[in-house]
């Protein structure tokens, strides 16, 4: 019975080191390579059109939106 036990310790002390070392060779990012470039984007350019400028004064109520009741 002691055997049986001790041998069911160890077993569940094994794969929790196991499983430690599994998870941080896994878990580890990958850097990207070296000579990584993004892709170019031939031809395409975009420009902000909109210039936003902070409000003054809050929030401003917008139109009103009727609706119907679901029932």
């Amino acid at each position: 019975m002691w055997k049986l036990i001790i041998i069911l310790v160890l077993i569940i002390y094994l794969l929790n080191k196991i499983s430690v070392v599994l998870f941080r060779v896994m878990g580890r990012p990958q850097a990207p390579p070296q000579n990584f470039r993004p892709p170019s984007g031939d031809g395409v350019h975009v420009d902000n059109a909109t210039k936003r400028t902070p409000r003054k004064g809050g929030i401003k109520g917008g139109e009103y939106v009727d609706y119907e009741e679901v029932k």
